[in-house]
C-alpha cells in the first residue's frame, strides 16, 4: 500500500469554469433542449431547469449521485419528454467540449501539483461532478494529467461529497489509507467536512468572500492561495503520517 497521498478538488481548487459549473448545477436540460432544436417554449426551457436543480438538491442531501446523462434521463422523462441514450450521450459531450476552452487553473494550482507529485507523493482529485469526462480534458488541456493516479468524480463513484464513500472510494484507487491521505478545497462543507469525517486531512483553499468557520469544521491548514504552497501541504501530510504511526506503535 502506497504511504502517502493528497487530494484535490477541482472546481475553483485546481480549475475555474463558470461555463462549465453552470451546466453541472443549472442549466444543463435547457442547454441540451436548444442543442437539440430551437423550436422549445422558453416556459419548457425554465421548467426542465428547475426539475434539474431539485433533482440536485436532492442528491446533495442524500448523497447518492447520477451521472450528467441520468439525471437528465429523469427530467425529461417526468416531463414526458424522449431522447435515445444516443441522442442524450452526444448532446452532453458537445456541450461540455463547447466549454471546455473556458476552463483556466486557479493560481498556483498547477506548480503545487507538478511539485507534491515529483516528491512521490500520490496525487489524486475528488470532486462532485456529474460528467467525468470534463476532468480528464482539463487535465490533459493544464498538461498535468500525468501527475494524477487517480481522478474520482460522484459520477465514476457513484456518491456526492456529502457521503464519506467517496473519499473511501479514492483512497482505495489511490492504494492508500484515509489517515495517510490530505485533502485539499475550497468548500468547508464538502471538502474539509466531508473528508474529515472520512479520515482524511484537510486543507481549506480559502477564497475571499468565505466565512471563517461552518458548523464547528477546523481544517489542519487553511490557505489563502495554492502559490507557493506545496511545502506547508506537504508538512500537514508529514505530521500526520508521523501522528498516525506513533499512535499505531
Amino acid at each position: 500500500m502506497t504511504n502517502q497521498a493528497i487530494t484535490f478538488d477541482f472546481h475553483n481548487t485546481l480549475a475555474a469554469c463558470p461555463e462549465w459549473f453552470d451546466l453541472e448545477v443549472k442549466h444543463l436540460p435547457s442547454a441540451f433542449l436548444q442543442w437539440h432544436a430551437d423550436s422549445y417554449d422558453p416556459s419548457l426551457l425554465a421548467d426542465a431547469d428547475a426539475r434539474y436543480r431539485q433533482l440536485r438538491r436532492a442528491i446533495m442531501a442524500h448523497g447518492d449521485e447520477l451521472p450528467a446523462e441520468a439525471c437528465l434521463e429523469r427530467v425529461f422523462t417526468a416531463m414526458g419528454l424522449e431522447f435515445s441514450e444516443d441522442e442524450v450521450a452526444t448532446g452532453v459531450e458537445e456541450l461540455m467540449r463547447d466549454v471546455l476552452p473556458h476552463a483556466t487553473p486557479i493560481p498556483g494550482a498547477v506548480a503545487a501539483v507538478r511539485a507534491i507529485h515529483e516528491t512521490g507523493t500520490a496525487v489524486g482529485i475528488v470532486s462532485s461532478a456529474v460528467y467525468h469526462p470534463f476532468l480528464e480534458w482539463t487535465l490533459d488541456r493544464f498538461e498535468i494529467r500525468d501527475a494524477f493516479r487517480a481522478v474520482v468524480t460522484s459520477a465514476s463513484a457513484g456518491f456526492y461529497k456529502s457521503r464519506p464513500e467517496i473519499y473511501w472510494h479514492a483512497a482505495a484507487c489511490l492504494d492508500t489509507a484515509p489517515e495517510h491521505i490530505v485533502h485539499i478545497g475550497d468548500s468547508l462543507r464538502f471538502d474539509v467536512g466531508g473528508a474529515g469525517r472520512a479520515g482524511f486531512g484537510t486543507v481549506w483553499l480559502r477564497h475571499a468572500d468565505e466565512a471563517s468557520s461552518q458548523d464547528g469544521i477546523t481544517p489542519d491548514l487553511t490557505l489563502d492561495t495554492l502559490e507557493n504552497a506545496s511545502p506547508e501541504i506537504l508538512a500537514v501530510l508529514r505530521e500526520r503520517v508521523h501522528r498516525n504511526g506513533r499512535n499505531a506503535n
